[in-house]
């Protein structure tokens, strides 16, 4: 019994859930709509490439001209995900990224690969949009790698010069070492053979010491025999002269005597006769010294030279001749400088600091899906509620037009609109210190524009609705659609290419580019000015078509 109840009670709720249209496209149509968003926004996070994809835009403006550029470009043109594009300057390429063409530009400055080859260090400029940070990132990293690739090149390209080097050195370490050993083994023979003449010139020059001191004997005989043929025959004269003179005194000593005697007494007379000269002691000495040994001690000076006999000659034996090993020649010295670091240097086009706020993102992010949903809700269902209660009708009798009544009720819903949304701007300055940019005011202008085309969408929704039940699928449907690919949820750049592009039909896209143009970018106000147009015709489109579908509905009402 107690089975049976349960059975009927399980079965019915089954077919009621079987009629209800609207539970099944909440189980059903919403998730897989939302998965399927989901899905095709977050595939490249995942690193999958998404169908339709393309590649991201990099302009690389090469000031160097040097290998480093074209190392850099080879690398990254074989990278599928990027599109290398040449700008001629850096003010080009930085250009493109403030134009929102590109997340990142590469420059690479002037004296780039000079400095990495004299071992200096150098640097890498990146201008990023902070908004696109995900490509941004993944286009770092590629140029990281890159970097890191360059950096180990050039490291393994100095270490191969230092082993050719060492190599080249050790060539001639042993060269030498062979050269020094062919020297020694040269001076070891030149000594022994410098040895060997010594000794036989000092044999020599003793033989021809003792011939020239027998040569010198003679000679000085030779000259002492003929100094005492000399002596004998100067000195006989000398001897031959003394005797005269000693006979001549003797005589004169005789007759001076006899004339004395014969005169007398006039002897007294006669004067004394002059004394002759006497005979220096030394002549005399010298006349009576033996012409042998006056020859020992007096050479006779007749000034005539000395011949010596000629010196024996000694014939010396020939130098040997020494034969110096070839040296090798010195290995020149390769320049080598250990190479430098290259750095990446990130700069934002737009003044916004590196390191932003998540919460930048998100507050305006889901203040917009909410937003949605509010004003969907009250639009819709408020304006369902009037037609179902009758008080719609009654309204519709008074003189007041039914585009005055709608817009009375759009403007009331935009002004609560207008008020959510200063709260949580508010509750996110305060409790998140979410950035309000440059200009706080200029947050206005988008925020007006987002309220205008939600409220507008939801009096859309409100015409294609029959129901109350019918208008939470189509409405949350709708919002969650427009809100994720229009980058409430995550960065747009998340999304493939061909989503960014679809997403352009959303208000949303419009909406959150504003926002993170003042918030993140920190533009001036004027740059939203495009996009709070676009929005305001977002409205204007969604309020004609709502306008006309509502009157078409109530013309239709039983």
């Amino acid at each position: 019994m107690m089975l049976r109840g349960f059975g009927a009670a399980l079965a019915k709720d089954l077919r009621l859930l079987a009629r209800d249209r609207v539970g099944l496209v909440f189980l059903t149509i919403a998730p897989i709509v939302v998965i399927t968003v989901a899905g095709l926004s977050l595939a490249n996070l995942y690193g999958v490439k998404a169908p339709g994809d393309i590649v991201s835009l990099l302009p690389v403006a090469d000031e160097d001209g040097g290998w480093v550029g074209r190392a850099l470009a080879e690398q990254l043109a074989r990278e599928p995900a990027v599109e290398l594009r040449a700008a001629p300057s850096r003010d080009a390429a930085r250009d493109l990224v403030r134009r929102k063409r590109a997340a990142v530009a590469l420059v690479i400055p002037a004296g780039t690969s000079a400095a990495i080859a004299d071992g200096r260090p150098a640097r890498l400029v990146l201008y990023t949009d902070p908004v696109r940070w995900i490509e941004r990132g993944r286009i770092y990293v590629l140029v990281q790698e890159i970097r890191h690739g360059l950096e180990g090149a050039a490291r393994d390209e100095a270490a191969s010069s230092l082993e050719a080097a060492g190599a080249r050195a050790a060539e001639a370490r042993a060269a030498f070492a062979h050269a020094a050993r062919n020297l020694e083994g040269g001076l070891a023979r030149l000594r022994s053979r410098l040895a060997d003449i010594q000794a036989e010139g000092q044999r020599r020059a003793a033989a021809g010491r003792r011939e020239l001191a027998a040569q010198l004997a003679r000679v000085a005989a030779e000259r002492r025999a003929e100094t005492a043929a000399r002596l004998t025959a100067a000195l006989g004269s000398l001897r031959d002269f003394l005797a005269d003179l000693t006979t001549s005194e003797q005589a004169f000593a005789a007759w001076l005597a006899s004339a004395r005697e014969r005169a007398g007494r006039f002897a007294d007379r006669i004067p004394v006769p002059p004394a002759a000269p006497a005979v220096p002691p030394g002549l005399a000495d010298l006349a009576r010294t033996d012409p042998q040994r006056l020859v020992e001690r007096l050479l006779a000076d007749d000034g005539s030279e000395l011949r010596l006999p000629p010196l024996p000659r000694a014939d010396l034996p020939q130098l040997p001749e020494l034969s110096l090993p070839e040296l090798p020649p010195l290995p020149e010295l390769p320049a080598l400088h250990l190479p430098g670091l290259l750095e990446l240097e990130e700069t934002s086009v737009t003044g916004a600091p590196r390191h932003l706020n998540p919460f930048d993102q998100n507050v305006p992010g889901f203040s917009i899906t909410f937003l949605l949903l509010g004003v969907l809700l009250g639009v819709s269902l408020g304006f369902l509620d009037e037609r179902d209660w009758g008080t719609l009708d009654r309204l519709r009798t008074t003189p007041t037009p039914l585009g005055v009544i709608v817009l009375a009720k759009l403007s009331a819903r935009f002004a609560i609109g207008l008020a959510q949304m200063c709260v949580l701007f508010t509750v996110g300055r305060a409790a998140f210190g979410v950035s309000l940019g440059r200009a706080p005011w200029a947050l206005v202008l988008p925020t007006a524009g987002i309220v205008f085309a939600g409220t507008a969408f939801g009096l859309v929704v409100a015409g294609v609705t029959q129901s109350r039940e019918a208008v939470l699928p189509i409405g949350s449907i709708a919002i969650l659609t427009m809100a994720a690919m229009g980058g409430c949820w995550w960065p747009l750049d998340l999304e493939p290419h061909w989503m960014q592009r679809a997403a352009l039909l959303f208000p949303t896209t419009w909406a959150m580019d504003a926002y993170n143009d003042l918030m993140i970018r920190r533009q001036p106000a004027s740059t939203v000015l495009a996009a709070t147009a676009v929005l305001a015709g977002f409205g204007v489109i969604y309020l004609t078509i709502g306008l006309i579908l509502f009157r078409y509905r109530l013309r239709r009402a039983p």
